[in-house]
């Protein structure tokens, strides 16, 4: 039985890690909890980048405010 447990924490440990980092940034949970069992590794890279973008987006988008409104 231990054998099992030693065997899934680390599986079970980087979609849990994945999963919590997407849920804190406002996306699915489940979805990326699902890629983090498919690619491991892969998905950590992926949501990190995926968040480093939306903050880069949203910094941008608050201090270059929409030209639409000028005249």
């Amino acid at each position: 039985m231990e054998f099992v447990i030693v065997l899934l924490t680390p599986i079970l440990f980087m979609p849990m890690i994945t999963g919590y980092m997407a849920h804190g940034n406002g996306r699915s949970f489940w979805r990326w909890f699902g890629i983090g069992f498919a690619l491991p590794y892969l998905s950590l890279l992926l949501i990190t980048y995926v968040v480093h973008r939306d903050q880069r987006r949203s910094r941008t988008a608050q201090t270059n405010p929409s030209d639409s409104n000028l005249p």
